[in-house]
């Protein structure tokens, strides 16, 4: 895992780490409404705090998407490169192999 993705993991996770320690607070403090009043007219934060977890979700998965599909491209590179290289080396054993003059059959009769 490179350094980038290290990054956005430890971003990832805080993002989870606030959802978590907030849920925990409105739990703990549900029998209070002046508190849930004052949450209540900070709704639209919560909205774009539910739109950040889905935009990372997104660049994970499309981030995910996008590795796996160079890595497949580099796989199929890897095999063709490993199959020209049998081809040659195939080439240089036949070519090192004396090379067989066609012998006449017996049965063949000439006219």
């Amino acid at each position: 895992m490179n350094q980038r993705r290290r990054i956005f993991f430890a971003i990832f996770g805080g993002y989870h780490l606030i959802i978590l320690f907030f849920v925990i607070y409105i739990d703990s403090n549900k029998e209070d409404f002046g508190i849930l009043s004052q949450l209540y007219g900070k709704i639209s934060l919560l909205k774009y705090g539910a739109v950040l977890g889905v935009v990372l979700f997104l660049a994970d998965f499309i981030w995910t998407w996008i590795e796996t599909r160079n890595a497949e491209k580099a796989q199929e590179a890897m095999r063709l490169e490993n199959n020209t290289l049998k081809a040659k080396v195939y080439d240089f054993q036949q070519a090192a192999k004396p090379v067989e003059k066609e012998k006449p059959s017996a049965d063949t009769k000439s006219s």
